[in-house]
C-alpha cells in the first residue's frame, strides 16, 4: 500500500512539472548582434613618429554608456532599438575604432592600448557626446557620432590638444541593418583626421624616426 502511494506521488508530481513547464513563457529569442568595422589601412611614406601614443579610455553619460542602440524622437528624449544590441557597450566600441584609426594610418611607430604595463609619451583619451540615430527631422533618420579628444604629454598630464571630431549621416532606410550601417560610416567618418591631427599638434621636438 505504502509502495502505491510513493508511486503515486512520484507521477503526481511528475505531472504538475510538465503543466508548470508548459505554462512558463519561453525565452525571447536573443537579440541581433552588431560592431563597427575596422579601419582601414592607409598608406604612409613619411617619417613616422616615434613617440609612444597610448589611447585612454573613452566615457559617455549614462544614455550612450550601453550596449543598446539609442535613437533620438526628441532632443529630450533617449530611446533604444528592440531586439538589437551593440557587441560591447558603444564607448568602448569607438575606443577601439580609434586604437585601430591610429594604428592602421602608419604615421605611428608605437600605438597601443593605456595599460599599467607601457609608458605613455603622449595619451589620447576622449568623451562620446553623441552617438544615436537622431528621429527628430523624420525617417530614416540622422546617426550622429561625436567625441571630443584631448591629447596629453605624460607624464605630467599637460593638455597639449582639444578638438571634437564629428560626423552626420543619414540612413538609407528605416531598418535596423540600414540604420547600424550608417553609424559604421559616421564613426569611421568622424575619426578619419583623428591621426593627421595627432600627427600634426605634436611638438617639433617630438623625435620621428624615417
Amino acid at each position: 500500500m505504502m509502495a502505491m502511494l510513493r508511486a503515486a506521488v512520484v507521477i503526481l508530481a511528475l505531472v504538475l512539472a510538465g503543466c508548470s513547464g508548459a505554462l512558463l513563457p519561453a525565452p525571447p529569442p536573443p537579440p541581433d548582434l552588431y560592431r563597427l568595422s575596422p579601419a582601414a589601412v592607409v598608406p604612409w611614406s613619411g617619417p613616422r613618429i616615434a613617440a609612444q601614443v597610448l589611447v585612454g579610455e573613452v566615457s559617455a553619460p549614462g544614455a550612450l554608456d550601453t550596449d543598446r542602440i539609442a535613437l533620438g524622437p526628441r532632443a529630450t528624449h533617449v530611446e533604444y532599438f528592440a531586439k538589437a544590441e551593440w557587441t560591447d557597450r558603444a564607448p568602448a566600441l569607438v575606443q577601439g575604432l580609434l586604437l585601430d584609426t591610429l594604428d592602421r594610418s602608419g604615421r605611428f611607430a608605437r600605438v597601443a592600448q593605456r595599460t599599467l604595463a607601457l609608458r605613455a609619451d603622449y595619451l589620447l583619451f576622449g568623451a562620446l557626446r553623441h552617438f544615436e540615430a537622431d528621429y527628430r527631422a523624420g525617417t530614416p533618420p540622422q546617426i550622429r557620432v561625436a567625441v571630443d579628444l584631448q591629447l596629453l604629454r605624460m607624464p605630467g598630464g599637460d593638455i597639449v590638444a582639444q578638438r571634437r571630431f564629428a560626423a552626420t549621416v543619414p540612413a538609407s532606410q528605416n531598418s535596423v541593418p540600414a540604420v547600424v550601417d550608417a553609424f559604421d560610416a559616421a564613426a569611421h567618418r568622424a575619426l578619419q583626421d583623428v591621426p593627421a591631427w595627432v600627427a600634426s599638434v605634436l611638438p617639433r621636438s617630438a623625435a620621428k624616426q624615417p
